[in-house]
């Protein structure tokens, strides 16, 4: 779901126009923005309005800084720029690893350059690119390929590639929600006393490791069942920071020296720093399915609607929820406004006023202050829950 879009094309490719027709303004950094942010049109020797290109080190240096801080929340970005060169999509790659984002190019390269050309003269006259430049840009492209960590597509396939869709899980028996652990592995294993089940699908909600003294068992268990196909590992805001790397460090060296991956009870339990790695790569910001003639979404902190197109939705929101940590009941309500009948949504991550488990079509699996291990399960007869209380 953390995604940086990087647009591919020569001045006049039609990179703008694709922003502007699929409302993707407000995901979106331009660097022709940027530069008019930074300074107005100057005049040129000849006398005429133009974009000033003396000012490109702080465009770019700004632009670095923005991508960063809206990687920070996990949001949806698209650079709008020429991106020409290798080394101008290159220079993201720590922030796409650090962030744990996926890197896509949409290429525009297949706009003839004389169309490219003629539109750029219909611009306005501080916007238009000398004809030698777009000439030199072409050459670039033509030459230079997309760095490997990137994934490329076009234009028309943006739509099909990048949106989120609902899963359709009815082929199995029972489907289990499992709310914050937060290191209660004995009250996980009275609900798991025979094992998994090939035919039923399992969901763990997040928050593994916390304030419970049996985080290692949890971690470990986990790492066991991560590959298997009927799991689904969602992030919770533990798993948020715990699974960065430190600044600097190389993605492989997880956690602040705070963080509860860090604790001396997974040493002592074999719990290495690439187990900690591989069950980071599994973790999922959200699932959304269906399951015969109902629509599920299922997140760590509750959304209070379901967009159009779950990729919009920054990674914060996925994982800390809509609003402030109280607004569980009033996010509940909301979700079972906004949408149909058929429409359910679990999560977890917060829960200040012990609400219980059902709220109209929402489910919070958030222990509350009883610390009970939350479970909703979901067969073909409809949703069942269930409290564990934890032993330990």
């Amino acid at each position: 779901m953390r995604y940086l879009v990087f647009l591919r094309g020569v001045p006049g490719s039609g990179k703008s126009t694709f922003i502007r027709e699929n409302n993707l303004e407000p995901y979106t950094i331009s660097s022709d923005s940027i530069r008019l942010i930074l300074k107005p049109p100057v005049l040129s020797v000849t006398g005429k309005p133009v974009t000033s290109q003396k000012i490109n080190h702080r465009v770019w240096g700004l632009i670095y800084s923005l991508i960063k801080s809206h990687m920070e929340d996990g949001d949806f970005i698209i650079l709008d720029a020429t991106n020409a060169g290798n080394a101008d999509i290159a220079k993201y790659r720590k922030l796409v690893r650090f962030y744990r984002y996926e890197a896509v190019c949409i290429d525009f390269t297949d706009v003839p350059l004389e169309i490219a050309k003629q539109r750029n003269r219909k611009r306005p006259e501080y916007e238009i690119v000398p004809e030698k430049v777009i000439d030199e840009m072409y050459s670039i492209i033509s030459r230079q390929t997309v760095p490997s960590f990137v994934k490329v597509i076009k234009p028309q396939e943006f739509h099909e590639r990048l949106r989120y869709k609902a899963t359709d899980f009815s082929r199995y028996r029972r489907i289990h929600h499992i709310g914050d652990i937060n290191g209660n592995y004995s009250a996980l294993m009275e609900y798991l006393t025979c094992g998994l089940n090939e035919s039923d699908l399992y969901i763990f909600l997040g928050d593994y490791a916390g304030s419970g003294t049996e985080n290692a068992g949890v971690i470990k268990f986990l790492t066991s069942i991560m590959c298997r196909d009927n799991v689904v590992l969602l992030e919770g805001e533990h798993e948020s920071c715990s699974c960065r790397p430190a600044e600097g460090e190389e993605p492989r060296r997880f956690g602040f020296p705070d963080t509860l991956y860090n604790l001396p009870e997974m040493k002592q339990a074999d719990i290495t720093e690439d187990d900690i790695l591989d069950l980071c790569k599994k973790l999922r910001l959200c699932a959304y399915y269906k399951f015969q003639n109902r629509c599920v979404l299922v997140t760590h902190g509750g959304l209070s609607s379901l967009p159009e197109n779950l990729i919009f939705v920054g990674a914060d929101q996925m994982i800390n929820g809509v609003g402030d940590p109280g607004d569980a009941y009033l996010i509940a309500t909301s979700f079972n406004n906004n949408t149909n009948e058929n429409t359910y949504q679990v999560h977890g991550h917060r829960n200040p006023e012990n609400l219980p488990i059902k709220n109209g079509r929402t489910f919070n699996l958030c222990p509350g202050k009883d610390d009970f291990l939350r479970v909703v399960t979901l067969d073909r007869d409809g949703f069942y829950s269930r409290e564990i209380k934890k032993g330990v």
